[in-house]
C-alpha cells in the first residue's frame, strides 16, 4: 500500500491510500465498507467511535488511527 498526504506528513489535512486491486488490503477495505453499508448499527457505532476518538486525539493522528484498530479488526473478523 502507498499513501499520499497534503500538505505534509507533519500536518495532514488530506490523505489518500492506494492499494493493489485484489490484494489483502483491497479485500479488507471493501469488506469493511460493505459491512458498514449492510449494518446500520455497525455504521452508527463506528461513527460514534470516530467522533469520540477525534475529540480525544485531536492533535495525534497516529493515536486516533491506532485507537480505531480494534473495532475495524473485530468487524473484519466477523465478515471475512
Amino acid at each position: 500500500m502507498h499513501w499520499f498526504c497534503k500538505p505534509s506528513p507533519e500536518h495532514r489535512t488530506h490523505h489518500l491510500h492506494l492499494v493493489v486491486p485484489g490484494s489483502e488490503a483491497w479485500n479488507e477495505e471493501l469488506a469493511f465498507r460493505d459491512a458498514l453499508r449492510a449494518e446500520p448499527e455497525t455504521a452508527r457505532a463506528y461513527e460514534e467511535l470516530k467522533r469520540r476518538l477525534a475529540d480525544e486525539h485531536i492533535h495525534d493522528r497516529e493515536a486516533y488511527t491506532a485507537a480505531k484498530t480494534e473495532f475495524v479488526e473485530s468487524v473484519l473478523a466477523r465478515v471475512l
